[in-house]
């Protein structure tokens, strides 16, 4: 509830009612505030979390007067009885959505044989539960944010690339080229785990779009599509699920591709330069800088679209890796033409708020150091009095801290630990 207050109060003030039945109010009051749980353990202070704002309590405090306030009461009684929301009109925050809650008691009093009821309507702003059913699914924005990306993508592509006029050797070419990076990116595919069942067919793929090409380059468009594709597929046959798994002994530098697409942003430096000397070699140097760009935007838009699949274990993780997609985001975003831009700022937007809504009640991380080894059972418990939490500090350090058994945490190097 909002609202700007003038200089007089009543130039707002609004005749009170309910489900549209009229009443007098003689006082307010709003109780709003966040709902904070205090988790108390023995030996150890209390600390509150913070589970977002608390429900906001709307009471008024009104009455219906007069020697029809009978039919007045009968109407507000029938009003109060129905289900679901309805609409309230506050005297100061005007129009609201609310829910009545606990029991009403009208009070009847008789004046100077003139009627009155008096009653406390007690009400908490309504969050209606279809439109909570309906929220939006962080990381399917997500994915449909990079999706919508590749039409702009694409277009801007056909916008720059073009073998029209162009003599054989020039063509022959940008052939070479774009075949180099088919070749890459089938060696991005080589460096990540992948879901063996799927690899044979994103294989096949790539085979047939280099035996494709020649026709392919005569319709731009099309092919964005389907280089667009070879880099999604990166993504589409990653196994997130043996992924998340870990077992204790193995390197915990788990082949993801979020890594792999983020070094691929910059394939197109690692290759040899045009000099637009002539019209020709401008030309030739154009298209050469259209696939290299096409590439780093599908690149980061695939890391960004993988980001979605990972399981973080603590605010620290969540919160380094969306300031890392940002970052690439951002160097794609600065020079983006006006087509790009705006797709390029959705995809950003749309992985922002995921990862800050899943990250928002992870856990946060300190580093402590012990003064002597110990097993991990046993820190658990002296951290947390309990030791569900031994498998983590395991999995955590194994490869920071150089772990060699979780019997034994070493000493004299800091670890990393839930704060308490």
């Amino acid at each position: 509830m909002r609202v700007e207050i003038p200089v007089d109060f009543r130039e707002i003030l609004q005749p009170a009612s309910f489900r549209g039945i009229p009443f007098k109010v003689k006082a307010a009051e709003v109780a709003v505030g966040r709902s904070v749980v205090v988790h108390r353990f023995p030996f150890r202070r209390p600390f509150g979390e913070d589970l977002g704002q608390d429900t906001t309590e709307i009471i008024v405090d009104g009455f219906i007067i007069g020697d029809e306030y009978l039919n007045g009461r009968n109407k507000l009684i029938k009003a109060l009885l129905q289900p679901g929301a309805g609409t309230l009109v506050h005297p100061t925050y005007g129009y609201l959505d609310v829910k009545l809650v606990d029991k009403t008691r009208l009070r009847e009093q008789f004046i100077e044989q003139r009627g009155m009821v008096s009653f406390s309507l007690k009400f908490i702003e309504d969050n209606d539960e279809d439109e909570l059913l309906s929220q939006v699914d962080t990381q399917l924005a997500v994915d449909a944010a990079c999706d919508a990306a590749y039409a702009s993508l694409e277009s801007d592509f056909a916008d720059n690339f073009s073998i029209k006029g162009m003599p054989g050797w020039s063509i022959e070419s940008i052939t070479s080229e774009i075949k180099a990076a088919a070749d890459a990116i089938s060696d991005l595919r080589q460096r990540i785990s992948f879901n063996l069942t799927g690899l044979s067919s994103l294989v096949l793929a790539g085979e047939q779009f280099k035996s494709s090409l020649i026709g392919l380059l005569a319709t731009p468009n099309a092919l964005a599509t389907e280089l667009g594709s070879l880099v999604r597929g990166v993504v589409n046959l990653f196994d997130f699920s043996a992924a998340q798994q870990s077992v204790f002994g193995e390197s915990s530098a788990v082949r993801r591709p979020i890594n792999q697409l983020l070094g691929f942003t910059s394939y197109g430096a690692t290759r040899p330069t045009i000099a637009a000397t002539t019209p020709v070699r401008s030309q030739q140097a154009a298209n050469q800088a259209a696939l290299f760009t096409l590439l780093a935007r599908a690149a980061v838009i695939e890391a960004t679209r993988a980001s979605t699949f990972e399981v973080f274990s603590s605010k620290d993780d969540a919160v380094e890796l969306r300031d890392t997609l940002y970052a690439a985001l951002e160097e794609q975003i600065l020079a983006a033409s006006d087509t790009v831009y705006r797709p390029l700022l959705d995809v950003r937007a749309a992985m922002v708020q995921d990862i800050t809504d899943r990250g928002a009640d992870l856990a946060i991380l300190v580093a402590t150091t012990l003064t002597a080894s110990m097993p991990a059972p046993v820190l658990s418990y002296r951290l947390y009095r309990d030791v569900v939490y031994a498998d983590e500090l395991v999995e955590r350090n194994q490869a920071s801290a150089e772990l060699i058994h979780p019997l034994f945490l070493p000493a004299s190097v800091p670890l990393e630990v839930r704060r308490v």
